[in-house]
């Protein structure tokens, strides 16, 4: 079958044509044999049964592009098709409609063509039923009617054909659906008992009749005790958030039958078989058939959140303990300026009335230096208070080399309120080579241990109860916090580090501290271990590794030096720090003191010198980064000189900028000798 082009301009044919496109598939010979019929009765060399172009007319018409005239002109099927009557061609020479028509003048020589129409049922033409010769012919009547008749035959065995192509595409649609089907009900299966939720089907009074195996795990029931059973069981034991009882018709499952609306992520607390309390979050869904408003079944799902419902609670409570720490490090850091000053103030008294006694034994004397004295020990010890609340607030630091024994001194004092009604804590602190850590996270650590091994006592008694931190060192630095009390159960003491875990009542622990701890000093290269009896108390071990490189300066040498006056510029908004650092120095240098960073700007610009720059960071008009910076653009060897001070060098930005800065600097309140050291350096260096 030999397609021939034809312009289609009618959508009902073109629809017609389309469905038509089925034929377009293997030869057959019912056809074949109705075309050498043809071409016996006709006496011609050439018989064809010529359909309508698939790939190039009925495309285009498809896609609403117009057929040319040329086809008309080119397939004399073309004209059979388009006009939709016979075409009987004696002799092509002499029809004017072929006389330059590239099938007649070329290699084909087509002489003689008769072709009659292929209709389909709804009258729309399909293709021509056709005889071709090379010599002129003449059609008689007889051979006219055969070729209609057969034409007919051969439309009425296109249909038959249409007819058994669609219903064979019908039937492998139909098993490709139900092959569909099939990987569709295994992949629901599969993804039914694959889930991780809990699902269960339960019928209009509630029994389950199907379920996934999840539901089994979450539910801690076997197969055989959940299939039937319904949510208004009595063995059911569900509570609310609350503590009461969560009755089982108010089970979402319940009230969805009930009222036909579903319920999404309704908690409750279920009480397992095996002790263990679960917590759900359940979502139930109605099942209808169409036209009835009441369900005739629910699909449950649910999920255990027991795990995230405890994770929120610790969370918030942890937030609080932070939110707490961060309100009293913005408390401490208001304490730092007046103590700064008060520490200097106390520090520079006490130096002068040591120097005004000279030799004398003077009990009054004594005596006020005494005081003296003590209230600058309880400056310190409100120091290094006030030093603890800050680090527990900070996030991350830079790892600096630091003396443990000092930060072990710190936690017990941080740690004091909680100890000192519970425990007697006692030092014995050895040798204590520099580490390398973040003193902050180190010190909650400590603290932490500390004030586990105080909650672990039975009872409050300091006359019995005892904890000792020990530290010693060997290839590393050990630091050792052990206590009298109860010890941990050989059952317990492998989980004590996992995150959440705790033995404590609800309200006294939150399973976190022990967890953190190990995951800080892990962070800092060493390892938390803990060693316990039970009726012997617990110890817990820290090891860190040594601060390799670090040689400790030696301040009494450089004191005996002798060196020359020099020329301080000290800039802090605070006055009375100002005043403090001024005292200081004034009887060995020249101090210039200014409150307005801009004024020591321009000093610096005009050129004056100085030897040593102390300021402050955080200041009106300018900060110390924005001093420094403004000073290292025209005036870099000063810039060299700059000593910063702070009350707060937790902040990320201060802490960004002073990790890219080589300068010294000191979080206050400092003491008077690490000033007066940093000046000598910097004297003896200009020597």
């Amino acid at each position: 079958m030999k397609p021939a082009p034809i312009p289609v301009d009618d959508e009902a044919r073109l629809r017609d044509l389309e469905e038509h496109a089925l034929l377009d598939t293997d030869a057959d010979p019912r056809f074949d044999a109705i075309a050498k019929l043809v071409a016996t009765i006709l006496e011609v060399p050439i018989a064809l049964i010529s359909l309508v172009d698939r790939d190039r007319q009925w495309f285009k018409a498809r896609h609403g592009l117009a057929a040319t005239e040329t086809s008309r002109d080119v397939s004399f099927c073309g004209h059979v098709v388009a006009d939709t009557s016979p075409l009987v061609v004696r002799d092509a020479y002499a029809d004017d409609r072929f006389s330059d028509n590239p099938l007649v003048t070329g290699n084909l020589h087509i002489r003689f063509y008769a072709g009659y129409p292929l209709r389909t049922v709804n009258g729309h033409v399909l293709g021509t039923l056709c005889a071709i010769d090379h010599v002129p012919r003449e059609l008689s009547a007889s051979q006219s009617e055969a070729l209609e008749l057969l034409s007919r035959q051969v439309s009425a065995l296109l249909e038959l054909r249409m007819t058994e192509v669609r219903l064979r595409r019908e039937r492998e649609v139909s098993s490709e659906r139900e092959m569909k089907l099939a990987d569709r009900e295994r992949l629901l299966s599969t993804v039914f008992e694959g889930m991780m939720e809990g699902v269960v089907f339960q019928d209009r009074s509630g029994a389950i009749l199907h379920h996934n195996a999840a539901a089994e795990s979450i539910l801690g029931l076997t197969t055989e005790q959940l299939t039937g059973r319904t949510s208004i069981d009595p063995r059911w034991r569900a509570t609310r958030a609350d503590g009461s009882e969560f009755p089982g018709a108010e089970h979402p499952s319940m009230v969805t039958l009930r009222t036909g609306d579903p319920q999404s992520n309704i908690e409750m607390c279920i009480h397992a078989p095996d002790g263990e309390h679960r917590w759900l979050a359940i979502n139930s869904r109605p099942l209808r058939t169409p036209g009835d408003i009441a369900p005739y079944a629910v699909i449950a799902t649910f999920r255990d959140i027991t795990e995230n419902r405890d994770l929120t609670e610790r969370l918030a409570r942890q937030q609080r303990l932070v939110t707490t720490g961060t309100l009293a490090a913005g408390v401490g850091h208001e304490i730092n300026n007046p103590l700064t000053y008060t520490l200097a103030n106390l520090s520079m008294a006490i130096e002068e009335l040591e120097e005004i006694a000279g030799g004398s034994s003077s009990q009054r004397l004594r005596e006020i230096i005494g005081l003296l004295g003590d209230a600058r020990q309880g400056g310190e010890r409100v120091k290094r208070i006030v030093r603890g609340l800050k680090s527990l607030a900070r996030e991350e630091t830079e790892l600096q080399p630091i003396d443990v024994n000092m930060t072990v001194r710190s936690a017990v004092q941080m740690a004091n309120h909680e100890l000192r009604t519970q425990a007697t804590v006692e030092l014995e602190l050895g040798e204590s080579p520099l580490v390398m850590a973040d003193e902050s996270r180190l010190a909650q650590v400590l603290i932490n241990l500390l004030v586990n091994a105080a909650q672990a006592f039975v009872a409050s008694d300091p006359s019995r109860n005892r904890i000792v931190v020990r530290t010693r060192v060997s290839d590393s630095v050990v630091i050792e916090v052990s206590d009298n009390g109860p010890g941990i159960d050989p059952k317990v003491l492998p989980r004590i580090f996992d995150p959440f875990f705790t033995t404590k009542v609800v309200g006294v622990g939150t399973g976190l501290g022990l967890a953190i701890s190990h995951g800080i000093i892990t962070a800092l290269g060493g390892d938390l271990i803990c060693e316990s009896t039970v009726g012997h108390g617990a110890m817990f071990r820290i090891r860190l590794p040594l601060a390799s490189g670090i040689v400790e300066p030696a301040r009494g040498a450089a004191a005996s030096q002798p060196l020359g006056r020099g020329r301080l510029l000290v800039v802090d908004d605070e006055p009375s720090i100002l005043a403090a650092v001024s005292r200081m120095f004034r009887d060995a240098h020249e101090v210039v003191a200014v409150e307005d960073p801009r004024e020591a700007l321009r000093r610096i610009r005009a050129g004056e010198h100085f030897d040593v720059v102390f300021s402050d960071l955080s200041m009106p008009y300018l900060s110390g980064v924005e001093l420094y910076e403004a000073v290292a653009a025209s005036h870099p060897a000063v810039a060299e000189r700059f000593v910063f001070l702070s009350g707060d060098l937790s902040r990320p930005d201060l802490r960004a900028f002073l990790a890219r800065v080589p300068n010294e600097r000191f979080e206050k309140p400092f003491s008077t000798a690490d000033l007066r050291a940093i000046v000598r350096r910097f004297l003896r260096t200009a020597v």
